[in-house]
């Protein structure tokens, strides 16, 4: 029952503060020092009076030895004259049995004594104690020694406070009782043997004096003997501790709203790499990398960075042409890394140059990657060339390239210097890519702003034509919201599971690679909205209503429901598009975390997928994806 109850009580109870444990244990011996003042007389007339019974009878001496055994045991609360007690012990039964009865009344006295401190701990630490006093205390945990344990046995008053004291302070069980009863089976001992020897008051006065100088000077001599050892012991070098480090980085960047950035009017470049300053400084090194389809769809797109180049000189030394790179998920592979490290050697960037990346979200991602891992990190600013880039993937903190038929396995976080979002730089977009960005709009609205969603509805048909005041305003507030969820109490860097950014993403990344990423990472995120949607409808958690208008903003907006990828399976029939679930929960860490909609602009978070409903989601899907553009409705299996 000791060892359970110290167990318990040093994992769910506080730790008494040194104060407080002072403070206890003198008033309680001057409890017991009062009680002897207040009380001696009596219990010396008591003990005088018992000392004369009747010892012929053997049920009487046994009811004797019985009464001394628990008169011992609450020497811990009662004004006892334990010497006395053990002086009649001897000389009523012998001393043997009279032995015997000191040393279990003594060791049921400390066993006492120990629960009464305990139990005195439970009730005293539910007051409130500051962090310093627990940390003093935790210290104070290894004040009582087992010397002072063992000589303190015998001492009055001191012999009561140290079991006491074991208690209060959560001394090891085992250890305790190990310690008192050796100690008490001495006392017993030394007992017994002045009691066979002497006799009377003077017996009495010889053990009172014993048991208190004795231990004095035992204590003394242990004193010394320590001092000795540790002046013969030579220096060692201290015990290694566990360090922490622990510090706090700030990030910022400016995410700038332009237009016709590469125009000599326009100063925002110019600002941002190579900003005024009093004192003359040498021209500012940049290297450019730019989306190959993006440089030629634009064919004048190059010629105006080198005329912008050229017109600041005096300030930005471009060191070369535009470097093209392959388009489009193709970028984010090894090779395409290489070159990226090449070129950087190359040219001789360092951490006071600027890399500006033109492109898509593959792009960035790839080019980021590169400058967050060379020298350690160099300075990029992103110029965002899609839709998906200026609202999503370009304001982010995330880089990565895909590996081992894994999307984005390689990657780091590492925020850019700054992201410029020109909007005259999408006019030049396929109208296929304009649309798939959108996507994105809808899941930031969908998962966090239900006003941003019914504005969505409500513009749907000038978003699908790209309008401009439209889509810069659906841009502008898709990357207000993220940057909201980023930095307002998100979790940029993904330490933890919840990823509501990337609502309807498992099986969108999964799409992208079964279909070779001839679905648009866009096209793809509509389509996994659409199908967690219909899982969360299955759940109980979405209505059918809130569910339906999704489907037709997603449908409205231009996109297609359903992807012939979607029907493959494998050998025993399970749709592949589900091991998506699996390569996610990796992705995350190893914990699934999906966020599926509770209404529309609000989500929950969930840790497991019921695979029958999210079949029977699929195949609903499937029957709305093949309904014709101009009419369909909802349907249920």
């Amino acid at each position: 029952m000791l060892q359970r109850y110290n167990s318990e009580k040093r994992t769910t109870q506080p730790d008494l503060s040194p104060t407080q444990f002072w403070v206890s244990i003198l008033l309680f011996a001057s409890l017991v020092l009062l009680s002897f003042l207040l009380f001696e007389q009596q219990i010396l007339f008591w003990f005088t009076e018992l000392g004369q019974m009747n010892t012929d009878n053997p049920y009487t001496l046994l009811a004797f030895a019985l009464i001394l055994v628990s008169i011992l045991a609450l020497d811990v609360l009662l004004p006892v004259p334990s010497s006395m007690v053990g002086l009649a012990a001897v000389a009523l039964l012998g001393p043997v049995v009279g032995s015997l009865v000191i040393f279990s009344g003594l060791t049921l006295g400390c066993i006492l004594g120990y629960l009464l401190g305990a139990g005195y701990f439970r009730l005293i630490s539910r007051v409130w104690i500051s962090p310093a006093e627990k940390n003093k205390a935790s210290k104070m945990k290894s004040n009582l020694g087992a010397t002072a344990l063992v000589l303190l046995r015998g001492v009055p008053v001191l012999a009561e406070t140290s079991v006491l004291a074991a208690g209060m302070q959560a001394y090891p069980v085992r250890q305790f009782l190990l310690l008192t009863m050796l100690a008490n089976c001495g006392l017993a001992v030394a007992y017994g043997y002045i009691g066979t020897v002497l006799s009377g008051k003077e017996a009495f006065w010889l053990i009172v004096i014993s048991a208190m100088v004795l231990p004095g000077l035992l204590m003394l001599g242990s004193w010394l003997w320590s001092k000795r050892t540790k002046s013969l012991t030579p220096p060692t070098t201290a015990v290694a501790q566990d360090l922490t480090a622990q510090f706090e980085i700030s990030y910022q960047f400016p995410v700038i709203f332009s237009e016709q950035i590469f125009s000599p009017a326009n100063p925002t470049l110019l600002e941002l790499l190579h900003p005024q300053s009093t004192v003359a400084t040498p021209a500012t090194k940049v290297l450019l990398f730019a989306d190959a389809s993006l440089l030629q769809a634009n064919p004048d797109l190059a010629k105006d960075i080198q005329r912008y180049f050229a017109f600041h000189q005096q300030e930005l030394l471009l060191l070369a042409e535009p470097v093209a790179l392959v388009a489009g998920e193709q970028a984010k592979q090894q090779a395409v890394l290489d070159q990226l490290y090449q070129q950087l050697l190359h040219h001789g960037i360092d951490r006071h140059s600027w890399v500006l990346a033109l492109g898509g979200g593959a792009t960035l991602d790839t080019v980021g990657y590169a400058c967050a891992t060379f020298h350690r990190g160099i300075r990029l600013a992103r110029l965002p060339t899609t839709v998906l880039a200026q609202n999503d993937a370009g304001i982010g903190v995330k880089n990565g390239i895909n590996a081992f038929g894994h999307k984005n396995l390689l990657g780091s976080f590492c925020p850019p210097h700054a992201v410029i979002n020109d909007f005259s730089l999408l006019k030049f977009l396929p109208q296929r890519d304009r649309i798939a960005g959108l996507a994105e709009a809808i899941k930031v609205a969908a998962i966090k702003d239900a006003e941003f969603f019914c504005w969505l509805e409500q513009h749907q048909q000038e978003l699908r034509l790209f309008a401009p005041e439209a889509s810069k305003y659906a841009i502008y507030r898709c990357a207000q919201l993220h940057l909201e969820k980023i930095t307002q109490g998100g979790d940029p860097f993904e330490r933890g599971n919840g990823r509501p950014l990337d609502y309807g993403h498992w099986s969108a990344h999964k799409l992208e690679n079964l279909s070779h990423y001839r679905v648009r990472h866009g096209e793809a995120v509509a389509i996994g909205m659409v199908l967690d949607a219909l899982y969360a409808v299955q759940l109980g958690w979405l209505s059918q209503s809130e569910a339906l208008r999704l489907i037709q903003l997603i449908r409205q907006l231009g996109f297609s429901l359903w992807q012939p990828e979607l029907a493959a399976t494998d050998t025993e029939g399970m749709p592949l598009i589900l091991a998506g679930l699996e390569e996610f929960r990796q992705h995350l860490g190893g914990e699934l975390s999906i966020p599926l909609l509770t209404h529309l602009g609000a989500y929950q978070n969930v840790s497991e997928i019921q695979l029958p409903l999210m079949q029977q989601a699929l195949a609903q899907l499937a029957e709305l994806g093949q309904q014709p553009d101009t009419q369909w409705q909802w349907c249920t299996l």
